[in-house]
This record gives C-alpha cells, sequence and structure tokens, in this order.
C-alpha cells in the first residue's frame, strides 16, 4: 500500500511462475518440500496418536481418547506414561527419568561402594515378620540404613532401604518388601546413595566427584557470561568440557598387548 498526498493507490503483488529455467527449478523444489513437510506433519499425528505419550505429574491410571494409560505407581515425578495395552504400528520411547527428590544425596558416591554378587542369595518372607536377604556364603558387607539396589532376581529385582539386622550373612528390610526366592541364580547386590536430601552444606550433588567439578567449572562460566567478560567465560567453559571427557575416559578400561619376535629384546 502506498499513500500519497491525496489518495491511497494499493499494489497487489502477484507471484507468477517464472520462465527462467533456474528460477523453475527452484520453484519445483520449493513444491517438493511443501508436500513432504504435509506428511511429516500428518505422520507427527497419527504417530502422537498411536504412541498415546503423555506427560504427566504423579501416579494414577486413567483413559484418554480409547486408550489406557498408566504411570507405574513407585514414580511421583514428571514422566512420560505409556498405553498399557498393544497398538498395532505404535511407538515406543526409550528415555531416562530424573526425579527432582534425586538431585541432591546424603553421602558421596565414592562412599558408596559396598557390592556382592553371587548364586548363594536367597530372599526370605517374613510372614508378618521383617523380610530378608540371606547369604550362605557370607558375603554381605552393608549396614543397618543403607540403600541398596538388586539386579538378577526372578521377583525382587528394585532399590531398598536395610532396616534393622545387616551381617554379613543376613539383611533385615520392612515387612511385606519380597517375594520368597531360593538361592541358584546369580544376583549382585549393590550399595546406591542415599537420596532426598535437603540443598545445604551437608548435602552432595548425585555425580562423581569429577562432574561436580565439571559443574563448578560451568557455573563459572556462566557467570562470565552475565559479566559481559567472553574470553573468561570461554576458558571456563574449556575447563567444563574437559573434566567431562576425562569422566568418560576414565571409563574406559583399554589394553594393549603386541606379541615380540624372536630377535626382540626384553
Amino acid at each position: 500500500m502506498i499513500k500519497s498526498k491525496n489518495k491511497i493507490i494499493e499494489k497487489k503483488v502477484i507471484m507468477t511462475k517464472p520462465k527462467d529455467d533456474k528460477y523453475n527449478l527452484l520453484f519445483m523444489k520449493i513444491s517438493i518440500l511443501e508436500e513432504e513437510l504435509k506428511k511429516i506433519n500428518q505422520i507427527t499425528q497419527k504417530l502422537k496418536i498411536r504412541a498415546g505419550l503423555w506427560v504427566a505429574n504423579g501416579g494414577f491410571v486413567d483413559t484418554i481418547g480409547s486408550y489406557k494409560i498408566r504411570l507405574p505407581g513407585d514414580r511421583a515425578s514428571i514422566s512420560l506414561i505409556y498405553p498399557n495395552e498393544t497398538i498395532s504400528d505404535g511407538l515406543r520411547v526409550e528415555y531416562t527419568s530424573f526425579n527432582e527428590s534425586e538431585l541432591f544425596i546424603s553421602e558421596a558416591l565414592e562412599t558408596t561402594t559396598s557390592k556382592t554378587s553371587g548364586s548363594t542369595i536367597a530372599f526370605v518372607d517374613g510372614d508378618g515378620s521383617s523380610d530378608t536377604i540371606t547369604d550362605s556364603a557370607s558375603g554381605f558387607n552393608f549396614a543397618d540404613g543403607d540403600r541398596i539396589r538388586i539386579i538378577g532376581s526372578s521377583s525382587n529385582d528394585g532399590d531398598y532401604t536395610l532396616n534393622g539386622t545387616a551381617n554379613t550373612g543376613t539383611l533385615t528390610v520392612a515387612t511385606g518388601t519380597f517375594t520368597a526366592e531360593t538361592a541358584g541364580a546369580t544376583i549382585t547386590i549393590y550399595q546406591i546413595p542415599k537420596t532426598g536430601a535437603t540443598a545445604d552444606e551437608t548435602a552432595h550433588v548425585n555425580l562423581n566427584r569429577l562432574l561436580c567439578l565439571a559443574v563448578i567449572e560451568y557455573v563459572k562460566a556462566q557467570q562470565k557470561d552475565l559479566q559481559g567478560d567472553i574470553q573468561s567465560k570461554e576458558y571456563y567453559m574449556k575447563q567444563f568440557w574437559k573434566k567431562i571427557g576425562d569422566d568418560q575416559s576414565n571409563k574406559r578400561n583399554i589394553s594393549m598387548t603386541f606379541p615380540l619376535s624372536v630377535y626382540s629384546v626384553k
């Protein structure tokens, strides 16, 4: 629209198909791209419906549309939830849920090193009394109040808190915790940090020591960014990524061997 002294002149711009071959090709590519975007949008909408993915805060079972959705009862954090039924051509997303209560722990990761593994571990249902874990090989090295994680059992995998007797042959937990299970399967029990700590001087971030140092470097970098000191920010970010890389490299245990020839010097 163009304004003059006495009247307003309207001009309409109409896009016409250009005659130049180069522009013809460009218009053709744009048309193809638009069609592909439409298809992607349609597929996305179908996946959203078929996957039945929803974000929820809390534990409940509900029905949305014609699908039932379920959130495990032991989770109360914000999580993705899935239908508890088979959906043809459905999409399942694998992800790691993060519970805000697990951000701070009351003991350092470096101190939670107790671990036991073997085929001599059994689970005992106390039938009204405290349930127990027994090890005929007396290999336990945990203490009362420790948090433990069990893997490899038939029915009792999970995280538990020891409550009562904790010696080399017996671990005690709350009543009604375990399903009776005899020894035989190879079961691993290891200590995990106690979660739910408040953010104070006695708490620990739920990271190992090297990653904690990396977080400090990141915070320093953000402070320098707010101050407008870009050079210092880049320095601290470099230190941050270096510590992240060191943490990953520390997890790799690589050994190299070379055969010795008959003429080599030992």
